[in-house]
């Protein structure tokens, strides 16, 4: 009898430790109408898993630390938010919340994307094509009247 009860015990603990200590993260995602010059704020928080958790966020797979308008603080020991201060072309991408503990880690994902700036850019090099190739051609249609008053 008492060789059953320590292979249940043991049966119990290791599946316990097989898949409820590691963290897992909740879904996130930025707002869908954030203009340049907007702030654009992430939470990513652990719903299931043990502590003591590590944070780390990433951009496009390189670290993100605070510096140049980006803030990232843990707001207990289940939460951390990434800010944004201000938002410019160049803040596009794929940022990730990835947090580990002894048991495991997660990592989740988001797109930001601030409405407008491809369109402008976009439009941007299709205006100034469009205003080389005006000039290209006054300079030509120039040098062909020159050549014919000659």
């Amino acid at each position: 009898m008492t060789m059953t009860c320590l292979k249940v015990f043991t049966l119990l603990l290791v599946s316990r430790l097989a898949y409820s200590d590691a963290p897992q993260i909740g879904a996130f995602s930025f707002p869908k109408e954030l203009d340049a010059g907007m702030r654009a704020s992430v939470q990513c928080a652990i719903i299931r898993g043990n502590p003591p958790f590590k944070f780390s966020w990433f951009k496009d797979e390189h670290k993100l630390t605070d510096a140049r308008g980006v803030s990232i603080r843990k707001f207990d020991e289940f939460t951390s938010n990434l800010v944004i201060a201000r938002v410019e072309a160049d803040s596009n991408g794929n940022y990730t919340c990835q947090v580990s503990n002894s048991a495991g880690f997660d990592q989740k994902s988001a797109v930001l994307l601030i409405k407008g700036i491809q369109f402008l850019l976009r439009n941007r090099l299709k205006t100034k094509s469009a205003v080389f190739l005006s000039i290209c051609k006054v300079k030509i249609a120039n040098v062909k009247n020159s050549q014919q008053e000659k």
